[in-house]
């Protein structure tokens, strides 16, 4: 097989493709040149919430679609996600009586994003979410009748599906799609992209079946010998769905040095961003590499993910974070997530070089905002504990019993009041005659840490989620959503909208490829 080969210098980014990838080389041919192994419609990389629902909506278009994850399982960080989706107009917001718009939605994710966003990205994912919902409704997906309240929104509007897994939306869409005739392979890599020899159009893509994962963080070393090579022919267009790269703590700590290794993190050890760093290569644009996301829910108590944040979300709701050599509070509990990282990392280090752990509490009533399961399980992990009392509280975690019992006492009189003094923090009743403030025994509580959790930067797309090279040119038969795209979100991703934003440009992606297949056609 002959294949023209060209060299291509780094892309506009403070680090160089070639030099973070094993493979020193691109692919340019003649489609007439190569000897392809498989020939589809459209191809999707990654099966998260976008490559899945890019998957359901190219096979409802009758697209021969593909599914490929260089990873054993599928999912990638969707399967180990909460599953929290924030949309507007959902039915639990309107049994509730919670007013809301798209333009108040898109507000607050600017705010997040402190202005940095891409105002027609945030529009597609304002406009579509609560259809991307029906959506997932219609493919198998089940919600529960719950609605909380993430910080950083103005109102309550975050859903769920009926666990607190993304599993939950990734494995009906999964087998959805499946029924209809599409075909998932786990273990097959996506080395490099194919052009044409102009280098505008893609023609397919290299992979290698059979592909056994092994990655060294600190090294940036990903294994390069394992697997078959085959070469797949792309008619309609492949759709790079192939999520962030917080785990790869090299990669990430050139582009943000405060991210030491000593940060733990909250992906799956395939978020490495190997395909990230191919397309950088071919002088694909990118945005917001170096906004990168703490999540300030998480706890030095557990590894990864853990349980702790999906019990934070009631408690910063419905409770408090203190600082534990104080008892004071020192942040809104419902700010945004990089807020709420950036003020906690402000205050944990003590002058002899010790951490200081904050603790998030909250009561009785406060946790059942979240399902009793999560609240057992993080118990007997040891990273809930359960108190009768504020001062038994206070005694295990080291807090001064005075200043936190004067901080809940205040806190609880701003709930009666409707307006919260010190922090600003916005009260809401999301269920019939519940008043947020903490008076009722047990309480509960958990340290918290922040924890790398999201990479806001990724490759370029406009609102067909086609991607751009670094000239802003459309590259015709390449598109991506989620988590490998930048510009959505700025400086700082709004909790819970991650999944609005694969699930809806997964659907407009795949929407994208069917009409290019459609027109060659």
């Amino acid at each position: 097989m002959k294949l023209n080969r060209r060299e291509f210098i780094k892309s506009s980014t403070v680090i160089s493709g070639a030099s973070l990838l094993g493979m020193k080389i691109n692919l340019f041919a003649n489609d007439e040149q190569i000897k392809w192994d498989e020939e589809w419609d459209v191809i999707i990389a990654g099966s998260g919430f976008a490559g899945s629902s890019a998957l359901c909506q190219s096979i409802d278009l009758g697209a021969k679609t593909l599914m490929i994850d260089k990873m054993p399982v599928l999912g990638g960080n969707s399967a180990i996600n909460g599953g929290a989706f924030s949309i507007v107009g959902s039915p639990q917001q309107k049994e509730r009586g919670i007013e809301d718009s798209t333009e108040l939605y898109v507000k607050d994710i600017y705010k997040a994003g402190l202005g940095l966003n891409i105002k027609e990205l945030v529009e597609t994912i304002a406009k579509n979410g609560l259809a991307a919902y029906k959506f997932t409704k219609e493919k198998g997906v089940v919600y529960r009748n719950n609605l909380g309240h993430f910080g950083g929104h103005s109102v309550p509007r975050t859903i769920w599906p009926e666990i607190n897994s993304g599993g939950k939306i990734t494995i009906p869409l999964q087998t959805y799609a499946q029924k209809k005739g599409a075909t998932i392979r786990t273990r097959v890599i996506l080395d490099d992209l194919i052009f044409d020899e102009d280098g505008k159009k893609i023609l397919g893509i290299k992979v290698r079946e059979n592909y056994k994962f092994k990655f060294d963080p600190q090294s940036n070393e990903e294994d390069n010998k394992t697997g078959v090579v085959k070469y797949y022919k792309i008619k309609g267009g492949i759709i790079m769905a192939t999520g962030g790269f917080a785990y790869d703590v090299n990669f990430r700590q050139k582009l943000d040095p405060k991210l030491t290794p000593d940060l733990d993190c909250t992906n799956h050890y395939g978020a490495t961003g190997y395909a990230l760093r191919m397309m950088m290569k071919h002088k694909i644009k990118t945005r917001d590499l170096g906004w990168i996301q703490l999540g300030p829910w998480g706890s030095p108590d557990e590894k990864g993910f853990g349980i702790a944040p999906v019990f934070a979300i009631p408690a910063f709701a419905y409770g408090v974070m203190v600082d534990s050599r104080t008892g004071k509070r020192f942040v809104n509990e419902l700010a945004d997530r990089k807020v709420r990282a950036d003020a906690i990392l402000k205050i944990h280090k003590n002058p002899d070089g010790s951490i200081s752990h904050p603790v998030v509490l909250c009561d009785s009533m406060g946790a059942t905002g979240t399902r009793k399961e999560n609240v057992y399980r993080g118990i007997h992990k040891k990273v809930i504990h359960k108190f009768d009392t504020l001062k038994e509280l206070a005694e295990f975690y080291k807090i001064p019993y005075e200043g936190l019992q004067k901080t809940v006492d205040d806190y609880n009189q701003y709930v009666i009041d409707g307006k919260d003094l010190e922090m600003d923090k916005p009260f809401f009743k999301l269920r019939n005659k519940f008043v947020p403030n903490i008076t009722k025994p047990p309480f509960f509580a958990f340290r918290a840490m922040p924890k790398v959790h999201h990479t806001m930067g990724g490759v370029a797309i406009d609102t067909s989620a086609r991607v751009l090279n670094q000239n802003e040119e459309v590259i015709e038969g390449l598109f991506a959503a989620g988590e490998a795209t930048g510009g959505a979100h700025g400086a700082s991703r709004l909790g819970s909208c991650a999944v609005p934003d694969c699930l809806v440009f997964g659907r407009i992606a795949a929407q994208s490829a069917n009409k290019l297949l459609n027109k060659k056609a």
